[in-house]
């Protein structure tokens, strides 16, 4: 008679646990401390944004005349965004702020990560992530752009 295996000792389990920890890392880690930390950061840095975004469209008429510079990020424009820019040099690429996914860290330190999203052209829930920390673009995600 064959002896079985334990649980513990399948390959298959390991895996699915695995599986479920990046899921649970994926679904609640931008939940942690958003709340408190988004009504600021969404506060002052719109502020600090808006006159270069009044400045790029009184300066450059070129930018101005493409109709195709929506609030949406396309495919294009995700490709043409590289890790290290600014929030700010992101936002003149997309032509749109972000909407603030998740925050945690103290503001001013190079703990400080943010996390954004904006929605996508292309396929139906079509969207992009930004992570931000310490003032530069960490990590860039995107899904069924165009």
């Amino acid at each position: 008679m064959e002896k079985k295996k334990s649980i513990f000792k399948r390959w298959w389990f390991w895996a699915i646990v695995i599986i479920v920890i990046i899921g649970i890392g994926a679904v609640g880690g931008g939940e942690d401390g958003s709340e408190p930390n988004t009504a600021e950061p969404a506060a002052t840095e719109p502020q600090a944004e808006q006159p270069k975004e009044s400045e790029e469209k009184s300066e450059p008429q070129p930018k101005e005349s493409e109709p195709e510079n929506k609030p949406t990020i396309s495919k294009a424009e995700f490709d043409a965004i590289k890790t290290g820019m600014t929030y700010e040099e992101v936002v003149e690429i997309i032509g749109s702020e972000g909407e603030v996914m998740s925050e945690t860290g103290e503001e001013g330190t190079d703990l400080h990560t943010i996390i954004y999203s904006w929605d996508g052209e292309g396929e139906i829930g079509a969207n992009a992530n930004f992570t931000f920390q310490g003032g530069k673009l960490q990590n860039k995600a995107q899904f069924g752009l165009k």
